[in-house]
């Protein structure tokens, strides 16, 4: 029975340092998976979300001509695109 109890003791160490491991781990993807989808480094600002590329160019490309900012960047996430500017 001695050898047992070691043997259960040694199973909830390792699943101890495995759960541990496993925590720093989510830790540190979800800080990476933020960093990811942080705002450009010129710090602009989101405008508006599109369905389409050729919409979000579309409205970067008129508030350029508008004089609503100086320039734009649509980035694609998830499917969709992202004006920022």
């Amino acid at each position: 029975m001695a050898g047992i109890g070691k043997l259960v003791r040694g199973v909830v160490r390792c699943d101890a340092r495995a759960m541990r491991k496993l925590m720093v781990s989510a830790v540190l993807a979800f800080g990476f998976v933020l960093s990811v989808g942080a705002a450009p480094a010129q710090a602009a600002t989101l405008r508006n979300v599109y369905y389409y590329n050729w919409d979000c160019n579309r409205v970067g490309n008129l508030g350029i001509t508008e004089g609503w900012w100086t320039s734009y960047q649509c980035v694609p996430e998830h499917g969709f695109w992202f004006l920022y500017a």
